[in-house]
């Protein structure tokens, strides 16, 4: 008797809209519901698959949302990236791309929370996509941005991480505190580009 064949094999096409649907559902379930409250077995119920299917694809929850940081970064820089192909001068360009850094997360501030105020995650987790390459290009862009402009004998480091630390408190304090008459947004970023780095001048 011929044995029964067996399944046939996934297409990369097919795989891929699983992961894709796996994400979407997490991405709306974590936003809803925050990261901690939902199970690799709520997930798979809402994905519509048995929860081996999500680990298929997927080591656990923190894996899904390393994922999702990453997808959310590239959102934000390649909109960042878009807008300085309009911006000629190096101040136009820092200050673009500022704007547009804080800006998104007012936007989205779902997707803020997700990034910077998930709950119930380990350090080493954050480190460990804090350090991938594809992280690290993407804040690579200010440091490249914040070079164009300097003047003197600043460290080109120093006042880059300072810019991107202002700008997420800046983003912070109006997705956490909303009701408060805060100045806006974009004239705080301007004031934050005068006063943080040496050589830029708003215009």
């Amino acid at each position: 008797m011929a044995a029964k064949p067996g399944r046939r094999p996934r297409s990369a096409e097919q795989i891929q809209e699983t992961q894709a649907k796996i994400v979407s559902t997490a991405l709306t379930l974590f936003q809803e519901e925050g990261y901690d409250a939902v199970s690799i077995r709520r997930l798979a119920k809402d994905v519509g698959c048995a929860p081996m299917t999500i680990y298929a694809h997927f080591a656990g929850k923190i894996e899904i949302l390393q994922h999702l940081w990453a997808v959310v970064l590239d959102k934000v820089f390649a909109e960042i990236k878009s807008d300085l192909e309009t911006a000629n001068t190096p101040q136009e360009r820092l200050k673009s791309a500022s704007r547009r850094f804080v800006n998104y997360w007012l936007e989205h501030p779902d997707h803020f929370r997700m990034v910077f105020m998930s709950n119930d995650i380990a350090r080493d987790d954050v480190g460990s996509f804090i350090h991938t390459d594809g992280t690290r290009a993407h804040f690579k862009v200010f440091h490249d941005l914040v070079a164009g402009v300097l003047v003197g004998d600043a460290d080109v480091r120093v006042v880059t991480d300072a810019l991107i630390i202002a700008m997420i408190g800046n983003a912070f304090c109006f997705n956490t505190i909303a009701d408060y008459p805060w100045t806006d947004a974009m004239k705080l970023v301007d004031l934050t580009l005068s006063g943080l780095v040496p050589g830029y001048t708003n215009y």
